[in-house]
């Protein structure tokens, strides 16, 4: 009954980050409305490549960032839980791509 409660009481994410730092890698940092910040640095070195996915549920359809990481079998999302229009998305993206010098992100979105 307590785990019931603690997860309708459970507060929702209020905003998601992510700080690029081309010598030395990516912090992810999700903030919640309790106030708990949560961060995850990613080595420049483990990331393979950046990709923008589209994701096609039942009910909507979405642009999704993710990394492809060196010796994981997943990808890793850059925004967990918010779903930030393809506007944002794509900038991020460019900026990844140049920071981890990847020579096959250097495709123009439209």
């Amino acid at each position: 009954m307590a785990l019931l409660i603690r997860l309708f009481l459970q507060t929702p994410v209020k905003k998601e980050s992510v700080l690029i730092l081309p010598a030395f890698g990516v912090q992810l940092e999700t903030q919640y409305g309790s106030g708990k910040t949560v961060r995850q640095f990613v080595h420049i070195s483990r990331i393979l490549k950046p990709v923008l996915t589209e994701c096609v549920t039942p009910v909507t359809c979405y642009w999704s960032l993710s990394l492809i990481i060196r010796g994981e079998e997943e990808l890793m999302l850059v925004f967990k839980e918010l779903r930030p229009p393809m506007k944002m998305l794509a900038p991020i993206w460019k900026a990844l791509c140049a920071a981890i010098e990847c020579g096959e992100c250097t495709e123009a979105i439209t």
